[in-house]
């Protein structure tokens, strides 16, 4: 066994875990009394969760299944010939399982034996001994090997149930088998198709796409989802019917549920799905993974999610979110904060609804320094909250480095940085492949620190030598520390790549954090699509986004979206039939987002040049002459230097404009010491509208040698 700890960062093991229609039944109840199960640090994950194995390269996480197997968790992935074991959903220690099967898998609980089986495979192993040990021996065959997607659940009276489907066009099934044969006994049923006229979630919509998988033709404005992943929970005497739509490459990758009080059927559509739902944030997506009783018999659910590393085509990471059955009998899930740091299972009671630590992003749309850039990416794209964009610098030196200007000073809990593969010697890309494999000694290394000025630092992080492949590093730190500067610096890049950094995500603040909710809300069905409704509020001052939720009952708004930045948003994910009840709640993290003046950062889009020799065409386009300097003037920089003038005539105007002056400079104006000019000049006033404000002059100063020609924006107001 290799043993493999995740204590400094969970949410990565969480994002990396592939798991495919991986199926166990669990009927564990909800306990009478909460036990707090981690009482020391860390106490929080974030999503995504990095998966690696020692100091293997991180492992695609894809259909996660997480299963409660005599007081351990057990994690399964698709495609690895192991598994991982826990006692608290935190510190992880990975098994070797030569005879496990590959593939997207199943697994399943029966007199405390655990089963498996892979997708469209007619083997059906069992675990010899303790799973500690990873002993697994084929134990029987299916009747067949179309059972796409499997998810074997067994009953507690021991009888044996297949759910299978993965299509955009077959339904989800069911056939009840032999628990001893694993023989079909009857015929199979259709439980559900997917009704993406109906259940608005469901569509596959063009402008949803993140990254093709197809590259044979475009996606259709609206296409038929893919229904996938069922897993089957039972709570409380009722049969929870989980399934995936729409496609991993859609940020409204979700999951629904159906419900029954019969493992064949019939089952009833939740009016309140979708069950997991995120389209915005840093980890957008929430389909094809498993919900399972915790210790307490508290609901969660893991899910796969769309993930982007080097080139190609999208990957897939992990996300875990709380999950509940409300006293009438509807599973929900909670996504709002979903990629914000979250407490351990284990940790808060009634999760669902406690679950959000409070601490802020105070990172996102910030003024970011960096060492150097990269052409196409541009700083900001590391405070932005999209995965698939990033910042890089021009090299992977030891010392390149980006600084976030929180704007104040603000108390840090926490940090999530989140990693790129820029331009490196092994291009890992994205896809279906697993990952894993390979090993390196050293992977992407870095520092933190944090000051209150810019000048002075204090080191916060020391990762300088870093053995495991940690894409998303969260770090919760020990106690909080008061700082408005935050800076990544380079110690080591792997494989030959340039420094590159997704997101620098940035946590705390809770004590100052403000929500407020949001009265004026108005909301427009639309009438020719009822899928989709409209809402517009009052912005509140200082908010940094806003939380809208909505359910079709009052007390019951299990949906969110999260909505940055903006007082609007279109909602496409309703039922049809059903009307609905939404709220808008404003949140503030007690930071102002940086916002980019580029007539400062980009210029007045104003240049001047200056043209020596004397020019052959007309005054103005066209001007043909010798050599010419252009410089774009800025709003904040009132001075422009043009070096090296030697005696000649000289030309300056506004670039595609006027001559702003004009004139031969002789070498008894060009040299000498001092700093008082030789030749001075008013070329124009300065002003907006009908008032003037100010003065743009000229003055030649000699040098030794050459002089220059400075030109002055003088502002008196």
């Amino acid at each position: 066994m290799i043993k493999l700890s995740f204590k400094v960062a969970l949410p990565l093991v969480l994002a990396l875990f592939i798991i495919s229609g991986i199926s166990c039944t669990q009927t564990v109840e909800k306990a009478e009394d909460f036990t707090v199960r981690i009482t020391d640090k860390p106490l929080t994950f974030c999503n995504p969760i990095n998966l690696h194995v020692g100091s293997e390269r991180a492992r695609r996480a894809g259909e996660p299944v997480v299963v409660l197997y005599q007081d351990d968790y057990y994690l399964f992935i698709t495609g690895g010939r192991g598994y991982w074991f826990s006692d608290n959903l935190r510190d992880w220690t990975y098994v070797t399982a030569p005879n496990f099967p590959g593939g997207v898998l199943s697994v399943a609980i029966n007199n405390e034996t655990l089963y498996a089986c892979s997708m469209n495979q007619k083997d059906v192993y069992k675990c010899v001994g303790d799973p500690k040990e990873g002993n697994w021996e084929q134990t029987g065959t299916f009747d067949s090997d179309r059972y796409g997607d499997a998810n074997m659940f067994f009953d507690d009276d021991g009888r044996l149930y297949m759910y299978y489907g993965w299509s955009q066009i077959m339904p989800i099934k069911v056939v009840e088998l032999d628990p001893n044969t694993f023989k079909e006994i009857g015929e199979s049923k259709v439980c559900f198709f997917g009704d993406y006229k109906e259940h608005g979630f469901e569509r596959r919509r063009a402008e949803d796409v993140i990254f093709p998988y197809f590259d044979h033709r475009e996606y259709f404005p609206e296409e038929y989802p893919w229904i996938e992943g069922p897993w089957v929970t039972k709570h409380n005497g009722k049969y929870y019917l989980q399934y995936a739509a729409i496609g991993l490459e859609f940020l409204s990758y979700s999951h629904g549920v159906y419900v029954s009080d019969n493992p064949m059927g019939p089952f009833e559509y939740s009016q309140h799905n979708p069950l997991t739902f995120k389209t915005t944030g840093f980890s957008p997506g929430a389909g094809h993974g498993s919900t399972f009783h915790d210790k307490n018999g508290q609901l969660w659910t893991i899910c796969m999610i769309p993930s982007n590393y080097g080139s190609g085509r999208g990957g897939s990471e992990m996300a875990l979110f709380p999950t509940d059955v409300d006293a009438d009998g509807v599973m929900h899930s909670n996504t709002a904060f979903g990629d914000y740091p979250q407490y351990y299972p284990g940790i808060k009671d009634n999760a669902v609804d406690n679950n959000f630590t409070g601490w802020m992003l105070l990172s996102l749309k910030k003024y970011v320094e960096v060492s150097s850039t990269l052409e196409g990416y541009k700083p900001a794209n590391a405070v932005d909250e999209d995965f698939m964009t990033h910042w890089s610098a021009e090299t992977g030196d030891p010392g390149e480095y980006m600084t976030v200007d929180l704007g104040k000073e603000c108390d840090l809990y926490a940090l999530q940085v989140n990693f790129d593969q820029q331009d490196a010697k092994i291009e890992m890309g994205r896809g279906f492949g697993f990952g894993g494999g390979s090993s390196l000694d050293r992977f992407q290394s870095y520092t933190v620190q944090v000051s209150n000025d810019n000048q002075n630092w204090s080191m916060l992080i020391d990762k300088s030598n870093v053995t495991q492949d940690l894409r998303h590093d969260y770090i919760e730190l020990p106690e909080p520390v008061k700082a408005r500067y935050v800076k990544i610096t380079n110690v080591f890049t792997h494989d030959e790549g340039k420094f590159a950094v997704k997101d620098l995500r940035i946590f705390g603040n809770p004590d100052v954090a403000k929500f407020t909710k949001v009265s004026n809300v108005k909301i427009v069905r639309n009438p020719e699509d009822r899928r989709d409704a409209t809402l517009l509020w009052d912005p509140v001052p200082g908010a940094d986004g806003y939380v809208v939720r909505y359910g079709i009952e009052p007390g019951k708004l299990y949906n969110n979206y999260m909505v940055y930045d903006a007082n609007t948003i279109t909602i496409h994910s309703l039922n049809k039939d059903p009307e609905y009840h939404f709220e808008v709640e404003a949140f503030d993290s007690g930071t102002d987002y940086y916002r980019e003046v580029t007539e400062e950062t980009m210029g007045r889009g104003a240049e001047i040049e200056l043209t020596k020799g004397r020019g052959r065409g007309m005054m103005g386009f066209g001007q043909e002459a010798g050599s010419m300097v252009r410089k774009m003037t800025y709003e904040g920089i009132n001075e422009y230097v043009f070096d090296d003038i030697t005696p000649d005539f000289y030309t300056l105007r506004h670039t595609f404009g006027p001559v702003l002056w004009s004139g031969e400079l002789t070498a008894a104006e060009l040299t000498g010491s001092g700093n008082e000019p030789t030749v001075t000049a008013k070329l124009s006033e300065l002003g907006k509208g009908t008032e003037v404000m100010g003065q743009m002059n000229l003055k030649v100063v000699p040098g030794e040698g050459s002089g220059k020609i400075i030109v002055t924006f003088d502002y008196n107001k």
